[in-house]
């Protein structure tokens, strides 16, 4: 992985966690945001998360605010083209 790609992601978790944050969704109560992958064409952005409580209500809280965590990394990261969230549980991730 190049050192931009990375960094964007870096930058992209980081936005992503702070939007969550401030989201006041009991379903999201003690959902950590453990990592982020970018598609290589960068339509993609694959979001880790990791709920201690009923994570299958976290993660349909997710989608259902998707455009509005969407909005908010668009203030936080200048991108030219927003990609879709994807939203999986952290023990899904990649290696």
């Amino acid at each position: 992985m190049s050192y931009g790609k990375a960094h964007l992601e870096e930058r992209l978790l980081r936005a992503l966690a702070e939007a969550v944050g401030e989201l006041e969704d009991p379903r999201l109560f003690l959902l950590t945001v453990e990592a982020v992958r970018l598609s290589p064409d960068g339509r993609v952005l694959s979001v880790y998360v990791e709920a201690f409580q009923e994570e299958e209500r976290a993660l349909e809280a997710l989608r259902h605010a998707q455009r509005r965590l969407l909005t908010a990394v668009a203030r936080r990261v200048r991108l030219r083209h927003l990609p879709r969230l994807e939203f999986l549980p952290w023990r899904a991730s990649p290696a």
